[in-house]
């Protein structure tokens, strides 16, 4: 399990009602996919509750030390509530898409501005982090601006210590492309079966299965000559156990065994 995390709400329906799956991903792969009924605190801290207890029943010592999120705070009650200590690092890739939204019908606004948000983003420490934001706003104050888009920049001075926190965690992840990009999956998925219409515990499954999947589904042939790895599953753990992504599948999800949790630890 690696020690750092991204985690985020997906949204979409079930019976026609908003649901939300509660996903934790990580280095290609989809470690939880927990089907929510609310983005509230109590829901999610149920839903990423299940990743939490599974991880625990498997590596009682696992701890991972950071987990990046997009700001919602109901979600970072959450994990620290799951796992106290743990660091919670903002996503910066969000900071920079609520920009663009107030930028559309001002495409050389834009430009300069996505220029120097990625400026301040490569920035290689906290020293450079900060002094190139410093620099970011000296130059929107001298911008005719709307409103919206100065207060948006200036909140970006506010939540700085936020963003800087990943500098202490090599490794860490600085935006949530980490679980977006799988979501993407998820999403086109969802979309194909019209969302969930079954009764709630074989949405919950469905859920499950469909990450599932896309840890084990394999590679275009490009990328299995590029990196020598059949599927996410194969580049996370460094082996796989068969050459057929089904029966590498089948033999991984068999747990060698171990016995599965209680389905009383899933949500309702």
């Amino acid at each position: 399990m690696p020690p750092h995390l991204s985690a985020d709400e997906k949204h979409t329906r079930y019976r026609g009602e908003k649901a939300y799956l509660a996903v934790t991903a990580a280095k290609g792969c989809i470690f939880g996919s927990e089907l929510c009924k609310s983005a509230g605190h109590e829901a999610l801290k149920a839903g990423y509750g299940v990743f939490q207890a599974e991880v625990a029943h498997h590596l009682p010592d696992y701890r991972p030390q950071t987990v990046t999120l997009d700001g919602w705070d109901a979600t970072r009650s959450a994990w620290q509530s799951l796992f106290p200590g743990i660091v919670w690092i903002l996503c910066f890739l969000h900071e920079v898409i609520k920009v663009r939204d107030l930028c559309r019908s001002q495409a050389a606004l834009w430009q300069s501005l996505r220029e120097k948000l990625w400026h301040v983003y490569h920035g290689a420490n906290k020293g450079k982090f900060a002094q190139r934001l410093r620099r970011l706003l000296e130059w929107a104050k001298k911008q005719p601006l709307r409103d919206s888009i100065h207060q948006r920049l200036k909140r970006l001075k506010d939540k700085s210590a936020l963003f800087q926190r990943a500098y202490d965690f090599p490794g860490a992840s600085r935006t949530s492309n980490a679980v977006d990009r799988p979501m993407n999956y998820l999403d086109r998925c969802l979309f194909s079966m019209q969302y969930f219409h079954g009764t709630w515990p074989a949405a919950v499954q469905t859920g499950r299965a469909i990450a599932l999947l896309w840890n084990f589904h394999p590679f275009c042939r490009k990328t299995q000559q590029q990196t020598g790895c059949l599927c996410p599953f194969e580049q996370l753990n460094g082996f796989r156990y068969h050459d057929d992504w089904l029966r590498n599948f089948l033999i991984a999800a068999s747990l060698n065994g171990r016995r599965s949790l209680p389905q009383s630890l899933h949500t309702k």
